[in-house]
């Protein structure tokens, strides 16, 4: 919002200085009228327009999405990862706006009313079916709408050239425009080039209902009324004035000005790519805040479905020594499936210290905002009948029910990094859930549905080549999988490396919006190599074999570690799986 107001108050003010250096001083007062109302218009709405074509590929975020499955008797627990979002605690900017706002309403109520005030006052008549209060005692003299405001102590001529110059001002609506500058002065109270444009066309109204006054009468004669006239108005800024001691001196300047010549006009011209230079700018500027703006609907979305407040999951209790930074608009996103309820301890690796605490019921999503930087890791405690106490003056939530506790083993970086693009500062999301267990039956047709669930799924077997295959080791007796999806920008290629000896025990190529499952992976540790890129080939040199991208965009080695390790429980055999999302999104 605010790179969006300073991006409106730029252009405005170039706009501005354009109009003072090359037309300001023209006479072609309708089409500076145009100007003036088209301008602060366009400062608006240009900030949102985005043309594909002036987009150019300037840079690239690897969008990498994990998601690991764990059985834990018969029990699993996903947790996904990704990043960028935005929050907003109380927003006393807000608060200031709308005062702000409410006062400028209640001034334009005000101006409004002393109108009516004067109306009520006055002797009324018509001119052309255009309506004329006759103000008693008075020698002002304005017009509003399609009113037209004369003091009775005028003399004749001056109300005859009064006349004619207040009819252009209600004729051509003038006062229509002076209404738009009071909605946006409501609206943008705080800009103080909305005030600049209204003043500019108070000036020019003035202006055009002088040169239509001078082909009816004398122009010598109607100068000498204006240095001649009684300067009293009202304090009422959007009424067309004609005795404005402020604006005669100009209008008088102007009425002895030559017209400008046509070929002027070319002036106006200039506007053309002083708005294509903006349209570049908006469209290829680096909108970092995209990805956050995603998952702000996301939030929306979320919390218009649930609606959950601070308290129903950060007790008061559990964050007696809670740890917030306002300065960070992170977050901890965690969703909370139907099967379970959860208590999440957020704890700092380095220190051991518990720096946030909440308490999860079924089926329900809440964002941890504020986390300060650091490394932290996740320990989970799932069961039933959640209670509090305290004791000693310690608070301690637990289950009278306990299902099952979980250290997490990865570790969520929130350390703020800045980078020449702007700052990162990193989010995640998670989603919980314990499943059921179900009979050895259930159990394999449970998995083989939640590995190929989608027809465009794809066999790893049929989708490796013979090249491919020669780097593939299996164990069949592990009944594992790690699943790739491939989003539908980019060509991949990953490769699972061994974290202990480096060795590739596997590689596929998957094209774009594909899908595939690598099955029976030997226990170990393995780093994901992903390279991203187009117009994929095999090289065989020196028996051996090579797979690459000629046009190679991006290679990254993705930091987590995927522990393939079984263990063995109490409970029962744990046999670990992961999921990847892969995706490479362009920054303008």
């Amino acid at each position: 919002m605010f790179h969006y107001l300073l991006q409106t108050i730029i252009y405005q003010l170039l706009f501005l200085v354009i109009y003072d250096l090359f037309h300001k001083k023209e006479t072609f007062f309708n089409w500076n009228r145009l100007y003036l109302l088209m301008t602060p218009v366009l400062s608006l709405v240009l900030p949102f327009i985005k043309i594909e074509t002036f987009k150019a590929s300037t840079s690239q975020i690897y969008v990498t999405r994990i998601e690991r499955v764990l059985t834990q008797s018969s029990q699993s627990l996903e947790i996904i990862g990704t990043t960028g979002s935005e929050q907003h605690p109380t927003n006393w900017w807000l608060i200031v706006y709308l005062i702000g706002a409410g006062i400028s309403f209640l001034l334009l109520i005000l101006k409004l009313y002393k109108l009516k005030i004067l109306k009520s006052v006055s002797f009324h008549a018509h001119l052309d079916n255009k309506k004329i209060s006759i103000l008693p005692n008075s020698k002002q003299a304005f017009s509003f709408w399609n009113t037209i405001y004369l003091g009775d102590t005028l003399d004749e001529d001056e109300k005859k050239q009064i006349l004619v110059h207040e009819l252009v001002h209600v004729e051509q609506k003038h006062s229509l425009d002076q209404l738009l500058f009071e909605i946006l002065k409501i609206l943008f109270w705080w800009n103080p080039l909305v005030y600049n444009y209204q003043s500019r066309i108070t000036v020019l109204h003035e202006y055009i209902a002088d040169a239509v006054v001078i082909t009816t009468i004398d122009k010598r004669n109607y100068i000498d009324q204006l240095l001649n006239a009684a300067f009293q108005t009202q304090e009422i800024t959007f009424v067309n004035q004609f005795f404005n001691q402020s604006l005669i001196k100009k209008r008088i300047i102007m009425l002895q000005k030559t017209k400008s010549k046509t070929i002027s006009k070319f002036k106006y011209l200039f506007l053309i790519p002083v708005i294509a230079g903006i349209l570049v700018y908006t469209s290829c500027s680096d909108d970092s805040n995209e990805s956050e703006n995603s998952l702000k609907n996301e939030t929306t979305v979320a919390t218009q479905e649930k609606t959950i407040t601070q308290n129903d999951v950060e007790t008061a209790c559990l964050n007696k020594n809670a740890s917030y930074d306002f300065n960070l608009d992170n977050y901890l996103r965690i969703e909370n499936g139907k099967n379970t309820e959860a208590i999440l301890n957020i704890v700092n690796v380095d220190t051991e210290k518990i720096v946030r605490s909440a308490h999860f019921v079924r089926s329900q999503m809440y964002y941890l905002r504020n986390i300060p930087e650091g490394k932290y890791r996740l320990d989970f405690v799932y069961g039933e009948d959640y209670v509090e106490e305290t004791v000693n003056g310690v608070c301690t939530g637990f289950f009278k029910n306990l299902n099952i506790t979980e250290i997490g083993e990865d570790i969520l970086d929130f350390n703020t990094t800045t980078s020449t693009e702007g700052k990162n500062v990193p989010s995640y999301s998670l989603e919980l859930d314990l499943i059921p267990s179900t009979s050895s039956d259930d159990q394999e047709e449970q998995q083989n549905y939640d590995i190929n669930t989608n027809s465009d799924d794809i066999e790893e077997n049929s989708s490796l080549s013979a090249c491919l295959k020669e780097k593939a080791i299996y164990d069949s007796t592990i009944d594992n999988y790690m699943k790739l999806e491939i989003a539908d920008n980019t060509e991949v290629i990953v490769e699972l490396i061994s974290v202990e000896n480096s060795q590739s025990v596997r590689t596929v190529h998957l094209k774009e919006n594909t899908k595939t499952v690598l099955k029976n992976i030997p226990e170990g540790k393995y780093k994901v190599h992903i390279q991203y890129g187009e117009s994929y080939e095999e090289v065989t040199t020196n028996g051996m074999c090579k797979v690459r991208f000629k046009n190679q965009i991006a290679s990254e080695i993705e930091d987590h570690v995927l522990d393939f390790y079984v263990t063995k429980t109490p409970d029962g055999k744990n046999v670990p799986s992961y999921s990847l999302t892969l995706d490479i999104a362009e920054v303008n």
